[in-house]
């Protein structure tokens, strides 16, 4: 008897134990997508990535925004436990980040899926921070390389006047410039292509995450990347090719490759990405775009600024965020997140990591800045409780959110 009462007692610890952990898990706002912002948001979320309060899984901008629409969190890796298991089909994506703009087709795909039986709700989608893409180099002899936009064409393009080291400075230097790109889809990728796009009107150029598809109707012959080229994959890659000579490529900011540094990072038009050129490139655009309701219309579409009067390759790292969410901690968790965001709770980590805070108000340019505080028109449409856009506004959540 007394070892049957043992083995019922134990087995009712090891279920309040198990129940514990459940509830425990159910408390995590799970989430992940872009890479470029993975170790930012490390050390942003309280308590780090995963264990008790966040999760959130690099897995590529593709990959996050699917998660979020299809509120599938397999992708992603469930950070609350030991190793390296996923979440299972039940879970939740309660946030995601992407460095790629939603599309149509995506608000759509996700409109469809929450005016299902469980409603979830509004989706919400804002800049977290702005990136600049950084062009870094190696070639022996050069500290202080400078590009026109020209020359970032026929770089990208392997035309003439950017084949050589020497076309491209206007020197003897025969050497070839060997591009290292990523095979991998990226939203650096994408911030790169958008920006060749604008500046090499008719040359081929397209806006994709994808490399190939970026510069395949440039090249001559077309899609056929030339073999003196070096493929890398993630940033990773990309550094450890920059190790040899004779090389250029793409980069968000990462350690050894700043944005004030011309040995290693080339200026475009005579300017180096530094952060105050980025965030007076963003301010010279009002949030929203449109419709305030519409999450299509809290990124901006990219504006290429004129030549030498800012650094062009640019752009923002977004979140994907429910309006409604069933769990209230979940809830405040994404609150908080946000209201760290558009406050200066984070701006130091963020510079630390060698990202943008986003435009304040105080940039200079057009429109004013009463018209360019980023931060401010986030909080004002999302977190401000008596604005029907505001994340847990009661009679649009009323019965509705994300589980």
């Amino acid at each position: 008897m007394r070892a049957k009462f043992k083995s019922v007692a134990l087995s009712a610890v090891m279920m309040a134990a198990l129940a514990a952990a459940g509830a425990a898990s159910a408390q995590i706002a799970v989430g992940g997508g872009a890479t470029l912002p993975e170790l930012l948001y490390d050390d942003l979320l309280p308590s780090g990535i995963g264990k008790t309060d966040f999760s959130y899984t690099g897995t590529g901008s593709g990959a996050g925004k699917t998660g979020f629409i299809n509120n599938n969190a397999t992708a992603f890796k469930n950070e609350s436990v030991t190793g390296t298991p996923n979440w299972p089909a039940t879970q939740s994506v309660h946030f995601a980040g992407s460095d790629s703009a939603l599309t149509s087709t995506e608000f759509s795909t996700y409109t469809t899926n929450a005016a299902g039986a469980t409603g979830w709700g509004p989706m919400i989608q804002v800049p977290a921070v702005a990136t600049s893409v950084l062009i870094p180099y190696k070639r022996a002899g050069i500290a202080d390389l400078n590009l026109s936009d020209a020359k970032m064409c026929a770089i990208f393009s392997n035309k003439t006047g950017g084949q050589t080291w020497g076309q491209v400075r206007g020197t003897a230097d025969t050497t070839t410039v060997n591009v290292v790109y990523r095979t991998d889809t990226s939203g650096t990728n994408e911030l790169l292509s958008r920006y060749l796009v604008a500046a090499c009107p008719g040359a081929g150029f397209t806006v994709s995450n994808s490399f190939a598809t970026m510069v395949g109707g440039a090249l001559s012959p077309a899609n056929v990347i030339p073999s003196h080229w070096v493929a890398a994959t993630g940033s990773s890659g990309v550094k450890a090719a920059l190790t040899t000579d004779a090389r250029v490529s793409y980069l968000s900011p990462e350690t050894g490759y700043t944005g004030s540094d011309n040995t290693v990072v080339a200026k475009i038009n005579g300017v180096l990405p530094v952060a105050t050129a980025i965030r007076e490139a963003l301010a010279k655009q009002v949030l929203p775009n449109g419709p305030a309701a519409n999450p299509l219309s809290w990124v901006p579409a990219y504006v290429m600024p004129a030549a030498g009067t800012g650094y062009p390759i640019f752009g923002t790292t977004n979140l994907l965020l429910n309006q409604c969410y069933k769990d209230a901690s979940i809830q405040t968790k994404i609150k908080n997140l946000l209201t760290g965001l558009t406050g200066t709770t984070y701006d130091t980590k963020i510079a630390t990591h060698n990202f943008v805070v986003l435009p304040n108000g105080t940039s200079p340019g057009t429109p004013p800045a009463a018209n360019n505080n980023w931060k401010a028109v986030i909080a004002a449409n999302f977190l401000n409780a008596s604005s029907s856009l505001s994340i847990g506004y009661a009679s649009v959540c009323n019965g509705k959110g994300r589980p």
